[in-house]
């Protein structure tokens, strides 16, 4: 077996713009006899789709992938922070215009795999089954309404929608967000920047119950209840106990167990936090997990008390077992604040036990070494590899298994 990451993904698309500058709602190419003025109107002056340079919107213009994205971080009302944001998509580096856009439009956007390697497209066409997607996932219809796939045998082309967007295009019909006309969808046909602009018109102010209809994250959305324990042997590839959308690094499951990579040089230090519920008593607590030395030197294990890319690590090498602390993502440096002698073995059980302003740590089931008078007042916690620990993969890794956490009395 080929070993290589693969990332859990539902992804999702939608509409957008190029970087237009010109903020005028009144555009030339747009009279009011335009079977879409008003829609274009009101979608431009709340700066969603915006115009031209020269003052025109162009209406008929095809929209782009990499344009969808932008203009849905606009309708969602997302903010963009240009930090520990990894690449997914093979086609889209960092220095693509639209990264940070289509990074942070996930939740809306569909994208393409082959086997364990993403892409996106960006330079293709937004076509209307994406645009169902989006719009399904914007107003949160995908969380309140279950799908009636019955309603796409209205269709005779109802074949030609992929089959992963089949309940979302569904629900689009049933929520009278889309339309066919003359007894087609064309689920495949693109979207020009006036249909854009009216669909979006319908999604977001031409609803009757305007109170609900807010930009996700729907504030009516129930707050789940988080565990204070958790146990994880990786056996799935989804990662459902861990916030992977603010991991550093991009973290995913090999043959059973975790390991993360980075197409980001500068980054040189991996979190993967664990979802829980950090209001419940953090000053007593324990996390074990198995680091798996594959050829490597460990440079993995467990990290605490973290917030904005600062955290105490504990983590093994060749011939110790290291406190540390990690102040920023992206130096490979680190202060020590204690250690213990370890010979490292290709499978390796540590685990810290927090109390209150101390940590002990254990390797095997049994005592290590402790530290006393920590600062700790953060609750982020979670899986911690070094850039190292992965280099050279796949020939040679580090991967963690068997993860446990608990709150204790």
């Amino acid at each position: 077996m080929k070993r290589v990451l693969t990332f859990l993904m539902a992804v999702m698309l939608f509409v957008t713009v190029v970087p237009f500058v010109s903020a005028s709602t009144t555009f030339s190419d747009v009279p009011r006899s335009h079977w879409a003025y008003k829609e274009i109107q009101a979608m431009a002056s709340k700066g969603i789709i915006k115009g031209y340079e020269d003052g025109k919107f162009r209406p008929n213009n095809k929209v782009t992938r990499a344009e969808f994205a932008k203009i849905m971080i606009a309708a969602a009302g997302v903010d963009i922070h240009k930090q520990k944001v990894s690449q997914t998509f093979q086609d889209v580096p960092r220095n693509h215009w639209a990264f940070y856009y289509v990074e942070y439009a996930k939740p809306y956007l569909t994208g393409y795999k082959s086997g364990n390697k993403y892409t996106y497209k960006p330079d293709q066409y937004a076509v209307r089954e994406d645009i169902a997607v989006a719009l399904v996932r914007l107003l949160g219809y995908d969380r309140t309404h279950k799908a009636d796939l019955s309603v796409l045998k209205r269709f005779n082309d109802d074949d030609r929608i992929s089959a992963a967007l089949r309940p979302y295009v569904a629900i689009s019909i049933q929520t009278d967000l889309m339309k066919g006309s003359n007894n087609y969808f064309r689920p495949q046909d693109a979207i020009t920047r006036a249909e854009a602009a009216s669909l979006l018109y319908r999604a977001l102010l031409d609803r009757e119950d305007d109170e609900t209809k807010v930009v996700f994250p729907s504030p009516d959305k129930p707050t789940p209840e988080l565990p204070t324990s958790v146990s994880d042997n990786f056996s799935s590839e989804e990662l459902k106990n861990w916030d992977t959308d603010n991991a550093v690094g991009t973290w995913g499951v090999i043959n059973k167990q975790a390991t993360a990579t980075t197409t980001d040089r500068k980054l040189e230090h991996f979190f993967l936090p664990l979802i829980w519920n950090e209001k419940a008593n953090t000053d007593h607590f324990e996390m074990s997990v198995d680091v798996n030395a594959n050829g490597t030197n460990g440079l993995g294990g467990l990290y605490f008390n973290a917030k904005d890319g600062k955290a105490h690590v504990v983590f093994l090498n060749k011939d110790r077992v290291t406190l540390a602390t990690v102040d920023d993502v992206n130096d490979d440096d680190f202060d020590t604040i204690a250690s213990g002698s370890y010979k490292l073995k290709g499978t390796n059980k540590l685990k810290i036990v927090v109390k209150d302003d101390a940590v002990s740590i254990y390797m095997n089931n049994q005592y290590l070494f402790g530290q006393e008078k920590l600062k700790l007042s953060n609750t982020q916690l979670g899986l911690y590899l070094q850039k190292d620990a992965t280099k050279d993969a796949p020939r040679k890794l580090t991967s963690l298994d068997n993860f446990t956490f608990k709150v204790l009395d």
